[in-house]
């Protein structure tokens, strides 16, 4: 599997699962919640092949602070089941936080996915 194709099939589970998922840097005008797929790394690099042999992938999601904690746990947990019937990982970690970078606007809840990818890429 490439990479480009990892992300079509991104797209196409988080949209079957009622997930609306963005590619490019949100703004203020973006429909909450929101599920942001974020930048990569490529991690290794297979010598025999030359293929990528593990991928980090960082998806971030939003949602208003105003958001009940318990239906904000529900949605995060949606996102990562959805995530799981694309692909098995290697790792995942999840930091949620409060989010302030919007500036003078309402703080936002946000949960930062780390998602280690083992395979050629």
């Amino acid at each position: 599997m490439t990479l480009s194709q990892w992300y079509e099939d991104v797209q196409t589970q988080l949209t079957a699962d009622g997930i609306n998922p963005v590619f490019v840097q949100p703004d203020a005008k973006s429909t909450l919640p929101l599920v942001f797929v974020n930048v990569h790394v490529d991690a290794d690099m297979s010598s025999k092949t030359g293929t990528l042999s593990s991928v980090g992938q960082q998806i971030d999601i939003y949602d208003s602070i105003d958001t009940p904690p318990a239906e904000w746990e529900d949605f995060v947990r949606k996102v990562k089941w959805s995530l799981s019937k694309v692909t098995r990982w290697h790792s995942l970690t999840a930091s949620n936080s409060i989010d302030t970078s919007m500036g003078e606007s309402t703080p936002l809840r946000r949960c930062m996915l780390l998602i280690t990818l083992e395979g050629d890429y």
